[in-house]
């Protein structure tokens, strides 16, 4: 019964070490050597693979981040053709992924969602729950609050 435990072990590290370079199940397991299966029921059977699992991800995402800031920074080499014929290359990047890496660096510069904060000094009654709104109607307060603050034209 040893045997079989430590060649379960094999498969299941096997698996991991893939999943680490390749970051999805399916390939990961094409690699190992075992049914896609095998890493669900890892995950609820054996109670050292999920932490393992966290750890294989963790290893994914970074290899994914250095593939990412590499075609965004480093850039690609593209062959040139003329007539038919390789004659060169030229070097092209991402600005789409040095967008994304920008981002998920800094989030509170490049971020998508604009942070609406408004002051109400008027004389008004009662509260107000901006939560109620819809998306689109927090995108209209905020033009009109954009246009109300600006100054007037002279």
């Amino acid at each position: 019964m040893g045997d079989l435990s430590k060649s379960k072990h094999i498969k299941r590290d096997a698996f991991l070490v893939a999943y680490a370079e390749v970051g999805t199940v399916t390939h990961a397991a094409e690699i190992a050597g075992v049914s896609r299966n095998a890493h669900y029921m890892w995950m609820q059977d054996d109670s050292e693979y999920p932490e393992k699992f966290r750890e294989a991800e963790k290893q994914a995402c970074e290899v994914l981040e250095k593939e990412i800031r590499r075609r965004a920074v480093e850039g690609v080499l593209e062959p040139i053709f003329h007539k038919g014929q390789e004659c060169g290359t030229v070097r092209k990047y991402s600005d789409t992924l040095l967008i994304f890496a920008a981002k998920g660096a800094m989030p509170e510069k490049y971020r998508e969602n604009a942070k609406l904060e408004i002051d109400l000094k008027a004389n008004i009654t009662g509260q107000i729950n901006l939560a109620r709104l819809s998306p689109e109607e927090l995108e209209a307060l905020e033009a009109m609050y954009t246009k109300a603050s600006e100054p007037d034209p002279e």
